[in-house]
């Protein structure tokens, strides 16, 4: 058990989420539960109930913070591309750290399983605003029609969704395709959405 500290409101949050987030990406959601979390930091479990109230809530926090630091990451990203630049497997490898590294996928199910619902916050939209700027600026210069924007939409959750499946469930989906699917490989899998992606986008 870790000697017991004095910390500020707000330290004493970030030292919860710093500890939880070490639990879920060495034992996955299970590993956080109050009571391992309080011993890590040498806190009560009333102390981390006081900042956080129930394990889902917890749970519900940590989720949001790597969300963030996804969209953190894709921002600084596409700020590098140019104009009529869309580099899909960039994204792709920021969506598997977030989702398959980080253990965000395993944790949305667990959260959903729990009860709780995403409340849909258009957490993707300077994504989809920035990818759809470039496929208009390609298109113009190729003098193709104006592209669509739900296109651009799709394509964006389509990335999002497989990288989220692959982490969850990626075997299991590619053993529901092939009575001996010892030949498909999640990271095959995983190149052949982003390369489909990425031609769609080029449209």
């Amino acid at each position: 058990m870790a000697t017991r500290q004095r910390r500020t409101p707000q330290a004493a949050k970030f030292a919860i989420l710093d500890a939880a987030e070490r639990r879920l990406h060495d034992e996955g959601p299970e590993g956080v539960r109050i009571q391992r979390i309080a011993a890590d930091l040498g806190m009560t479990d009333a102390a981390i109930h006081y900042h956080f109230g129930t394990r889902e809530a917890l749970m519900d926090a940590l989720l949001r913070r790597i969300g963030r630091r996804l969209v953190d990451d894709i921002a600084t990203t596409i700020e590098s591309w140019a104009p009529d630049e869309i580099d899909v497997a960039a994204l792709s490898r920021l969506f598997q750290r977030a989702y398959a590294d980080e253990r965000a996928a395993r944790l949305a199910v667990w959260l959903s399983l729990a009860g709780w619902r995403p409340k849909g916050s258009g957490m993707f939209m300077p994504l989809v605003e920035r990818v759809h700027r470039a496929r208009i600026e390609a298109a113009r210069k190729a003098k193709r029609p104006t592209p669509r924007l739900s296109d651009t939409q799709y394509a964006i959750a389509l990335l999002s969704a497989a990288h989220m499946q692959a982490a969850m469930a990626g075997d299991a989906l590619l053993a529901s395709v092939a009575e001996d699917s010892k030949g498909l490989d999640n990271r095959d899998f995983l190149s052949f959405s982003v390369e489909s992606i990425a031609r769609r986008l080029a449209e």
